[in-house]
This record gives C-alpha cells, sequence and structure tokens, in this order.
C-alpha cells in the first residue's frame, strides 16, 4: 500500500473513530434530555387529567358506583385511561371482584399490577414497549374512593423517532464529512508529494548511472530540505564518480606509459646483454655495452624511486609540516643540483628576504630540485634560474625554450613530455612535474606556471 492511500486510510479511521465517540456521547445525553422532556410533558398531562377526574368524582360524592364510573369514563372518551374498580375488597372473607369499569387497551389487570412501578410525587410510573412503540404508564389511586385505580398510557414514541432521526442525520454527516476529507486529503496529498515522486524518479535515473539528473526544490520545508539533501548527495556522487572514472582512466593511462617506458631500456638492455654473451667483443666495444646498461639501470632505478613517491603521496598519510626558512629550502636544493648545473654551467641565483614557510622540507625540495632539472633542461648553457620568494609565494625562474599554451595544463600529468626525444635523451620519463603537483596539492599549495615559448618559464608555489 502506497504511503498516501496508508496516510488517508489512518485519516479517515481516526476521523470515523473520533465521529462515532462524539454521535455515542451527543445521542446518549440527547435520549437522556429528550426521554426526560417526555417524561416531564406526559406526567404534567397525566397528573391534569387524573385531577379532573378526581374533581368530577368528588363532586358527585357518595354517588359514585360501578355504573356511574362505567357512564362516566365512556363519555370522557380517553382511549389512554385505564379504571379499575375492586368490589369487597375489605370484607370478611377476603373475596375480591375486580372490574375493568373502562379499558381500551390489550393489558388486563394481572399484567398491570405485576408491572414494576417508580414512585415520582403523587403517582407512580413504568415504561413499556407495544408493537414498536414506547408508552409511560402511570397508576393513581383516587383518595376518598376505596378500590378505584386509574392507569393511564402516555405515547412517548416520538421521543425515540427524534433520537433516531438525528441519529441517521449524524451518520450522514459524518460519511459526508469523511468523503469531503478524504477528497481534500486525496488532492493535498497528490500535491504535497509531488516532490517525492520526482525523488523517486530521480533516484531510478541516477541508479541506472543518470549522474546529472537533480531534483527541482519547490518549497523550503521538510520535503525540500530532503531534495535539497538528495541534491547534495548526487553531486558528491557524480563528483566521486567522475573521480574514480579519471581516477581509472589516469591508472590505465599510466600503466599504458609506465609499459611503454620501461619497454625501451629493458629491450636494450636485454640486446646488449645478448650481445655479451653471444659475441665476442673487443675491449673498449664491451665497456661501452656495459656502461650503457649501467645507465639504463640507473635511470630504472630512478624511475621506480618516483613512482613509489607517487604511489605514496596517493595514499593520503599523514605529513610532517615544520616551519622552514626559503634560504634553507634554496640551499638543500642547490646542493642537490650542483652536479648538473655545473655540466651546463648554470648559474644559480637566490632572491629572498628570510619568508618562513609550514612545510615538508624533504618533499618541498624535491619539489624545487625538479623545477631546477628542468630549468637546466629548458637553458643553454651559460644560462641562470632565479629562486625567488615573496610574501607567501616561492617560485623558480629560468630563461630557456618556455612552454607552450597548450602543453601547460598537460605537463603535470604522469609520463608527459613536452619534447619527447630531448627528455629521453636527458633520461627524463615525464614523472617530475606530475610528482611535483601531488606534493603541492597534499600541501595545499597552488602551483602556477607563468610560461611563453623563448622567453623562459616562471614555476610559482602559492602558500594558502
Amino acid at each position: 500500500m502506497k504511503l498516501r492511500t496508508r496516510i488517508i486510510a489512518i485519516s479517515c479511521i481516526m476521523l470515523l473513530t473520533a465521529s462515532m465517540a462524539v454521535n455515542i456521547v451527543t445521542l446518549t445525553l440527547m435520549w437522556k434530555s429528550i426521554k426526560n422532556e417526555a417524561f416531564i410533558k406526559a406526567y404534567q398531562n397525566t397528573y391534569m387529567k387524573m385531577q379532573e377526574v378526581k374533581q368530577r368524582l368528588i363532586q358527585v360524592g357518595e354517588l359514585v358506583d360501578r355504573e356511574f364510573l362505567e357512564y362516566y369514563f365512556k363519555s370522557y372518551n380517553d382511549e389512554y385511561f385505564i379504571c379499575m374498580y375492586i368490589m369487597n375488597e375489605n370484607s370478611d372473607d377476603g373475596n375480591e371482584e375486580i372490574y375493568e369499569i373502562y379499558n381500551h387497551t390489550i393489558f388486563g389487570n394481572d399484567y398491570l399490577e405485576n408491572l414494576k412501578y417508580t414512585r415520582y410525587e403523587e403517582m407512580e410510573y413504568t415504561y413499556v414497549q407495544y408493537e414498536g412503540r414506547n408508552y409511560i404508564v402511570f397508576a393513581k389511586g383516587i383518595e376518598g374512593f376505596s378500590g378505584l385505580t386509574l392507569y393511564r398510557f402516555e405515547d412517548i414514541t416520538y421521543a425515540k423517532n427524534n433520537v433516531e432521526k438525528f441519529a441517521f442525520s449524524s451518520v450522514l454527516i459524518t460519511l459526508l464529512v469523511v468523503a469531503v476529507t478524504i477528497f481534500v486529503l486525496f488532492c493535498i496529498l497528490k500535491h504535497e508529494f509531488e516532490p517525492l515522486q520526482e525523488l523517486n524518479s530521480v533516484t531510478k535515473s541516477i541508479t541506472d548511472n543518470m549522474y546529472d539528473r537533480r531534483v527541482v526544490i519547490r518549497k523550503k520545508d521538510e520535503i525540500g530540505q530532503i531534495g535539497e539533501n538528495f541534491n547534495k548527495m548526487a553531486e558528491a556522487v557524480e563528483a566521486r564518480t567522475k573521480r574514480l572514472e579519471e581516477s581509472e582512466r589516469r591508472k590505465t593511462l599510466f600503466m599504458g606509459n609506465l609499459t611503454h617506458e620501461l619497454k625501451t631500456p629493458m629491450t636494450a638492455i636485454s640486446g646488449y646483454a645478448q650481445t655479451l654473451l653471444s659475441v665476442k667483443l673487443d675491449e673498449e666495444d664491451k665497456e661501452d655495452a656495459l656502461e650503457y646498461i649501467y645507465k639504463e639501470c640507473t635511470r630504472l632505478e630512478r624511475l621506480s624511486q618516483k613512482m613509489m613517491k607517487l604511489l605514496l603521496l596517493e595514499q593520503d598519510g599523514d605529513l610532517e609540516f615544520k616551519e622552514v626558512s626559503a634560504k634553507t629550502l634554496f640551499e638543500a636544493a642547490a646542493k642537490s643540483c650542483s652536479t648538473i648545473l655545473k655540466e651546463k654551467d648554470i648559474n644559480l641565483e637566490y632572491e629572498e628576504n628570510g619568508e618562513i614557510f609550514l612545510m615538508d622540507i624533504d618533499l618541498m625540495t624535491d619539489v624545487i630540485i625538479n623545477f631546477i632539472d628542468n630549468g637546466v633542461k629548458a637553458s643553454n648553457k651559460g644560462g641562470r634560474i632565479i629562486l625567488r620568494s615573496y610574501g607567501n609565494c616561492i617560485e623558480v625562474q629560468d630563461f630557456g625554450r618556455g612552454i607552450p599554451k597548450e602543453e601547460q595544463e598537460k605537463i603535470m600529468e604522469p609520463f608527459y613530455m613536452v619534447d619527447k626525444s630531448r627528455s629521453r635523451k636527458s633520461g627524463g620519463a615525464g614523472l617530475g612535474l606530475a610528482l611535483a603537483a601531488l606534493i603541492a596539492k597534499r600541501h595545499n599549495i597552488l602551483l602556477k606556471i607563468d610560461s611563453e615559448p623563448g622567453q623562459g618559464t616562471r614555476m610559482i608555489l602559492q602558500f594558502v
């Protein structure tokens, strides 16, 4: 059963229950009130008639006998009166004769005497039912006229009919109210549940990999908040999915490039090793072959070390940040790059004013070394490289070939090289800047490139 149907059903059941409880209480109180009013009215009417009969009998006095009573009640012509007359009720032999002086009902003396009466002021009364009608029977003995008992029936069926009419009307009104309530609830819930239906539809779409679907927020109520939170969740899922897809793409590309990078030196090493094993070479050729094998093995070792750093940094382990001065960082990087700087006679210059940065000194030194190494490769012999710090920035500037605009966003990808032949010739594999970009990301540093072909490159690290 749908939630909307359950809400309507529960609401109707509660409404019916409450209406029935109210109607029962109302009908009970109403019946008591109407019954009491009918009793008072019947009592007053009967009392007046009884008094009228009593006054007439007092006027006649000693002349009241059986024949007079028969004549009187026949002329009185009230079918609801019953007159019983007991003869010789005080005789010594105890024999009594009961005469029905006047009785147009089916109720005899035995029946009337056996009823359970309740005393009310000057009369006794009880309730009887006959042929679907309700009556109050009043009984009264006339003072001064021994053996004379008067009964009178008062029809109060109208009281029951009034209550039944009211009950019927209450049932109709209750059913009408329930019907209107169902209709109103259906319309309201249909309108209010539209966002949930849309949410359900969008959820199904997302399970079918349609991650761009979003819920339209129409109201700022609880359902609207659910929609907003769902949209945030969907955005997070979409972003996470894109990251996973991008990560998978990059891993696939990484493995493909890695395989390609390993293939060339491994082929060369294998070829030279087979030559040494199968061909008799002179000492000079043999040394050349061994030197080449050694260089390629060294290149593979550097490649594996950079790969290990990339993998470790990807695992998001905790880094130890310390306050390090720019001068200390520059000196550590310059010391590591002294050999390659001398080989091309590159002059390394410092520009700093005592700036201090929060960093992992070893990782950040690797970043500066990579920038210097790329600057050396891009510079001509006798050039210069500047290490500069100012404000919250560190930059490495060279005056070499520069990087084309279309290549600047790609050079941070693993194994990507602007000039592949020159890079491989100089022993590069395209992992240096990828490693630098990942280290910068772990330091929450913005890495910017400012470069023009033929004018050199500025690698800028902006600490946030």
